[in-house]
């Protein structure tokens, strides 16, 4: 091995990594056409770098490789965070879309039901007006057939037929009716053949006259006082208004009924808001974690 064969193995690393001078290139590649060894050494040493750098790049891939795992579950939950806010966000907005719809169901709703008490009111005014007519006397006289008469006109768009029974011609009915003595009570009909008076839409009814009772459940009030016993019947173009208040008040919707919507979907805001706030936490912390 001569001088020459030195010094080019010397510059060999450099060169490998491109790190010599022009001349000092041109003078290694002009050696390198006339020796054989110095080739070899050279091949050798080029072997020796390209199994380094794989054996870097196997260890950055492992390295990076827990990384890569935990960049993949952070944006994987960076997406659920964004889904979560969207929903949280449709929850809050159809809340208060639901919330508006059922102040406007309660408020007509409630609307109704007032207008609608009147029912209950004119019951007990009905009674109490025809009561007052009769006192404490033991027979209806003339007087008191013409203030009936004048009771019955005044709610004429409702009644169809306003009667009077003495209690003492129908007691067995009023021992298996003893509800009747404490309120007005919707009951079926008495018949007709016991009443003291009827009046009618055409006025004072004879007795003889067939009458057939209402045949529908709530459209007779009936209350005995003293001694007498007052029955009414509603005319049937008023019997839609009295089913609708019985109705209403047995079978109409609840407060909670008519706001559940609302109140579910605020109520899954408050979680779906607690989630995303601590799924926001969780993407922080990861987020330091990874640099």
């Amino acid at each position: 091995m001569d001088n020459k064969c030195n010094i080019v193995r010397d510059l060999l690393p450099s060169y490998i990594d491109h790190l010599c001078s022009q001349d000092s290139i041109h003078f290694i590649e002009e050696h390198m056409k006339s020796c054989k060894k110095c080739r070899e050494v050279l091949e050798s040493m080029k072997n020796d770098v390209d199994f380094n750098d794989e054996i870097d790049e196997v260890y950055k891939v492992e390295v990076k490789r827990p990384f890569q795992k935990v960049s993949r579950f952070f944006n994987g939950q960076k997406k659920l965070t964004n889904y979560l806010l969207l929903a949280t966000l449709f929850s809050l907005l159809f809340g208060f879309i639901f919330l508006i719809h059922s102040i406007i169901k309660f408020s007509e709703h409630r609307e109704e039901v007032t207008k609608l008490e009147v029912v209950e009111h004119e019951k007990e005014a009905i009674m109490d007006d025809v009561f007052h007519i009769l006192g404490a006397s033991t027979e209806v006289t003339e007087k008191e057939e013409k203030q009936l008469l004048t009771i019955f006109n005044k709610y004429n768009k409702k009644l169809n037929l306003l009667a009077v029974f003495p209690a003492a011609d129908i007691e067995d009915w009023l021992q298996e009716n003893a509800s009747v003595k404490q309120k007005p009570t919707t009951i079926y009909p008495i018949e007709y053949n016991e009443a003291a008076i009827i009046i009618g839409n055409k006025g004072m009814v004879r007795k003889d006259e067939p009458i057939t009772p209402s045949g529908y459940d709530l459209g007779t009030v009936v209350m005995a006082k003293n001694r007498w016993v007052i029955q009414y019947e509603y005319k049937s173009s008023y019997e839609q208004t009295i089913e609708r208040h019985h109705q209403l008040t047995y079978y109409g919707p609840s407060t909670w009924s008519i706001f559940q919507a609302p109140i579910l979907l605020f109520t899954l805001f408050s979680v779906l808001l607690i989630f995303w706030i601590f799924l926001m936490r969780q993407n922080k912390r990861l987020k330091d974690v990874m640099g």
